[in-house]
């Protein structure tokens, strides 16, 4: 598990009011073990006030949950907490507070790195086969929002997710499109971790730029290629950190 203070809380993407709120707190009290999987939620009048919500604003929280796979409602039993393996990791706020610090775990990261090598040097060929000129117009200016952004962090997570999500557009494969939010979540939760390392963007750069070349190219085993090495770099990153 990575150290308590390798990364900063990542924030969630609930908004803001109660039941936002309310479901922020229960999401990261379930997800650090404060509620034990198989084990129901304390009962809902002294769980309201212990969070100091209503009861009709909790069960609007415990919905959310329920909708992210972390909760399901039992007969007799309660709200009872769900296993690992039936949480919804392509949602934004599940991949945020498991990559809280203190509960990053290395299974996780490792798991990512290698869906995101299933997924993307495939979808680098694919769009060097199939992208259209306004495809290709994206993926060029994602990357030159990437070298604009180097050294604002923020604003170089948002280039970066929207250069591999530009290429997701450009393979032009109906399956991949579909997985596009998904891969879009993964992203926006695994670069809060990647950011930390203040050299991670401008060092990769120039690989992601021999990606956005070989697919102007219409090069599909140099685009793979090219997508292969910016996943090698970040992976590589990450072990590094993970030995420490």
């Amino acid at each position: 598990m990575i150290a308590h203070d390798a990364f900063p809380a990542a924030a969630t993407n609930l908004g803001k009011g109660k039941i936002a709120t309310t479901v922020s707190i229960l999401g990261e009290r379930i997800v650090a073990g404060d509620f034990p999987a198989g084990r129901p939620l304390p009962v809902e009048a002294d769980l309201a006030q212990t969070l100091d919500v209503g009861r009709s604003v909790l069960r609007e929280a415990i919905k959310v949950l329920s909708s992210k796979g972390m909760v399901s409602a039992r007969p007799r039993l309660g709200t009872v907490i769900q296993p690992r393996s039936q949480w919804n990791l392509f949602d934004h706020d599940v991949l945020h507070w498991m990559l809280r610090p203190g509960l990053v775990e290395a299974g996780l990261l490792k798991d990512i790195l290698v869906a995101r090598r299933i997924i993307e040097p495939e979808a680098a060929r694919l769009a060097a086969v199939n992208a259209t000129p306004s495809d290709k117009a994206d993926i060029n200016a994602a990357c030159r929002q990437m070298a604009d952004s180097v050294g604002d962090p923020a604003a170089s997570v948002r280039a970066d997710i929207r250069f591999h999500t530009a290429i997701l557009q450009g393979s032009h494969n109906a399956i991949l499109l579909a997985f596009s939010p998904a891969l879009t979540a993964i992203l926006s939760a695994f670069f809060q971790i990647s950011i930390q390392n203040p050299d991670i963007f401008p060092g990769n750069l120039q690989s992601h730029e021999l990606v956005s070349a070989r697919i102007d190219a219409e090069d599909a085993d140099g685009a793979q290629a090219a997508m292969l090495a910016v996943l090698q770099y970040t992976e590589d990153d990450i072990n590094r950190r993970l030995q420490n």
